[in-house]
């Protein structure tokens, strides 16, 4: 099975529908495959950066349109994953709960993430995440930041 099946079949499992009409429909599917790829290790190996949004994966963006748009066709059915891509996805639904319709708490989650475990910080720099989210995200208060924090430690890379 390719690997554009099993993304499409992994978002299938966890009830979302890759549409990307609408800046919310895109932000959505970027943090859900983020989330699948880096926290709960699927492994698609989709390279990341920093964006406006938190990181950001122009290839995941390019796979999805394909997909969407009908220039390539893939299997979505959940059935083709193994038993070890359910239990990830199912450790997944458990973790974000009812935040997975939360675009907001995606965006947190994500960024928060991608600091702690690509960018070289640590657990204990609990102050750098934050003064750079500050920074980058004010929308979110440093409760929230510290919340996410502390949420996603189990799910950290060691």
């Amino acid at each position: 099975m390719d690997n554009t099946s099993r993304l499409f079949a992994s978002l299938t499992a966890l009830g979302i529908n890759p549409k990307m009409e609408s800046f919310s429909e895109r932000k959505r599917v970027q943090k859900m495959v983020y989330l699948l790829d880096k926290t709960v290790e699927m492994n698609f190996n989709f390279p990341y950066n920093w964006y406006l949004h938190g990181p950001y994966s122009p290839q995941v963006t390019k796979i999805i349109y394909n997909v969407v748009e009908g220039h390539q066709k893939v299997a979505s059915d959940p059935a083709i994953l193994s038993a070890n891509d359910y239990d990830k996805i199912k450790r997944l639904k458990c973790f974000l709960g009812k935040d997975i319709d939360s675009i907001d708490e995606l965006e947190l989650l994500v960024s928060v993430h991608y600091l702690l475990n690509c960018s070289g910080y640590s657990g204990p720099n609990k102050k750098g995440i934050v003064e750079f989210m500050r920074e980058k995200k004010p929308y979110f208060t440093e409760s929230q930041v510290c919340n996410a924090i502390d949420r996603l430690h189990p799910l950290i890379k060691q």
